[in-house]
């Protein structure tokens, strides 16, 4: 049908400003009179035309009859940006195909309200299209019905489920094509995040070098805010954000990473959850963990991890080398942790797993 085409149009358009339109949701519209694509937009970042507004002003004088196929609910609110709702009944627009309602409550059902005020037929497709526009604005949505970002843990594991060898050596588990693929990702994401092991262990740069792109926010996570001074990411902490997620930190460790470049904030005893939430408020709302087993331990544990990237490699290294999680074990295999969605694709000679990370059930 025409209304799938043309809304697979918009959704591909909406991936051109994926890693760019943070803290606000990835959209592709497109315009369509009598049978021809008059205007076509996403939308390019904060501040910037949404998706709606670039497609009517490519449209012009065309918008007027025209059917609008937009990925999420245009807003009805005045933000940094006026509302694209008011704009398209101005143009005259006909119809409008939205794949998903907006949850933020600045929208929330206002932007096909006003559509509809505008004489506007409005027809919301969530049962035809609603799963693929989750899972675009997987992170986005998660914000605004939970307050969280969306966590994706990703990984290099061998065939016996080890992340290194019993000495704690991981270079290289996975191919070099799964590390361009990382780097990818990194580029694509808010912010990759870590544990204080991990600084320790590795000294990562937490930076795209394998790839194009812009380098994520890098964010620690440590108990009392101490890091060893020479690590790399507060050596470029003035070039690149750092945050570093403290339970407490007293006034020399403070002092110490702000003249550095670092960010810190200080959780309490509100532990993970309230490191992430705080996060979240920054406007970072899809992370990339890439920390070891025991901050990957807590993190499931506590429910926080709501994917999972793991790059299986056809390696086996053996009895003591730490495990994927250092997490209790479950004691029946209904209750294990269970991936839904799950994809599984090669890359050089490791194999990609992908999916959506729940507790219990089928």
């Amino acid at each position: 049908m025409d209304d799938d085409r043309y809304m697979e149009e918009a959704f591909a358009l909406a991936e051109h400003g994926r890693g760019n339109v943070h803290p606000n949701p990835l959209v592709g519209a497109v315009l369509v009179r009598d049978g021809e694509v008059v205007g076509t937009g996403w939308h390019l970042g904060p501040g910037e035309p949404h998706a709606e507004a670039m497609a009517l002003a490519e449209a012009g004088e065309r918008a007027a009859g025209a059917t609008l196929y937009c990925t999420l609910e245009p807003c009805g609110h005045h933000g940094q940006t006026p509302p694209c709702a008011d704009a398209l009944v101005a143009a005259g627009i006909r119809r409008a195909v939205v794949a998903l309602g907006d949850p933020n409550p600045l929208v929330d059902g206002r932007g096909l309200a006003r559509l509809r005020e505008g004489g506007v037929d409005v027809n919301l497709q969530e049962g035809r299209w609603g799963a693929r526009a989750r899972k675009q604005n997987a992170p986005f949505l998660k914000y605004h019905t939970t307050g969280l970002p969306l966590v994706t843990y990703k990984e290099a594991v061998t065939l016996d489920g080890k992340v290194a060898a019993a000495g704690g050596d991981a270079r290289w588990i996975s191919c070099l094509d799964s590390r361009r693929a990382v780097h990818q990702r990194r580029a694509t994401v808010d912010a990759v995040m870590v544990g204080a092991g991990t600084l320790l262990r590795d000294d990562p740069e937490l930076t795209v070098r394998l790839s194009e792109g812009r380098d994520p926010v890098r964010v620690i996570v440590t108990h009392s805010g101490e890091l060893p001074s020479g690590a790399r990411v507060l050596a470029t902490a003035h070039q690149t954000r750092t945050i570093v997620l403290a339970e407490r930190a007293d006034g020399a460790a403070r002092r110490i990473l702000e003249a550095r470049g670092a960010e810190l904030i200080e959780v309490g005893e509100g532990g993970l959850r309230a490191g992430l939430a705080a996060l979240a408020d920054r406007g970072l709302l899809d992370i990339l963990f890439e920390g070891g087993p025991t901050l990957a331990g807590a993190l499931l544990a506590e429910g926080l991890i709501d994917r999972v990237l793991l790059f299986v490699a056809p390696l086996i290294v053996g009895r003591g080398a730490p495990d994927l999680f250092a997490a209790p074990a479950v004691g029946a295999v209904a209750d294990a942790w269970r991936l839904h969605d799950v994809e599984w694709r090669p890359v050089c000679d490791d194999f990609l797993l992908s999916g959506s990370l729940k507790k219990g059930g089928v």
